[in-house]
């Protein structure tokens, strides 16, 4: 298992958690590894925060192999372009602005007193779609999960009306 990030602190936190046996910083875009050198490979929740897409996912697609399989996690394009009028389960999803289109996005979420940043771009599923079939990957399946509740408490209570996250699992076209 090998960890990227192009974030010292965040690859730094990964290597004290012990989460891989290898850690590198690295943009997507230019991964220092030769073709063909991995099975699996997982962007979890990291494809929208990246400015450049069609780059990395040719990049990964490059150091995939034949038979590889590529995983990946995005914040749903359509949760990103509206929001919710009130933090009630029930309060009504409303876009802001067309939902076509790539655009930056930033915000703060707090939540038991934590307060994070979240910057990255926004578009629609034509722009990953486009982005995967240019790199020669293909969908095997797709995924609009709806969020178990039962732990989360009311907060994620509104995301069983629209989806929050898209997940994707990709082959390399042979």
């Amino acid at each position: 298992m090998t960890a990227i990030d192009p974030v010292e602190n965040l690859i730094s936190s990964a290597e004290q958690a012990g989460s891989a046996d290898f850690y590198t910083i690295a943009v997507a875009a230019n991964l220092p590894f030769g073709n063909c050198s991995f099975d699996l490979a997982v962007a979890y929740n990291v494809l929208m925060d990246i400015e450049d897409v069609p780059a990395a996912l040719k990049e990964i697609r490059r150091v995939l192999r034949p038979s590889g399989t590529l995983v990946i996690s995005i914040v749903h394009p359509f949760a990103d372009r509206g929001r919710f009028v009130g933090p009630d389960a029930d309060a009504p999803f409303v876009l802001q602005k067309s939902y076509f289109g790539r655009e930056r996005f930033e915000g703060t979420e707090v939540r038991n007193g934590l307060k994070m940043h979240f910057a990255g771009w926004s578009q629609p599923l034509e722009s990953y779609m486009a982005a995967l079939e240019n790199a020669g990957l293909a969908i095997t399946s797709l995924r609009e999960p709806i969020p178990d509740t039962a732990d989360n408490g009311s907060h994620m209570e509104r995301w069983k009306k629209i989806p929050l996250f898209l997940w994707l699992k990709v082959i390399p076209v042979q």
